[in-house]
């Protein structure tokens, strides 16, 4: 997430305890840890390959393939 961070530099980032939130991992039916919502939807459960990670938040910030902010 750091990675991602430094590369995608307008990401809000926010780690949540689903067990200390249920409500949370019920909004965005986490099934499992640790898992990965962008924009208000799950889009991985598991760790995440990077470059899937990165491909995916680029895609959701607007910026082409492959490009940083």
């Amino acid at each position: 997430i750091e990675k991602a961070r430094s590369q995608v530099p307008d990401i809000q980032v926010e780690e949540i305890d689903v067990a200390a939130n249920p409500a949370v991992a019920v909004k965005y039916r986490v099934m499992s840890t640790p898992a990965v919502a962008i924009n208000g939807t799950l889009e991985f459960t598991g760790v995440p390959r990077e470059q899937a990670l990165l491909a995916r938040l680029r895609s959701a910030a607007g910026l082409p393939k492959g490009a940083s902010a």
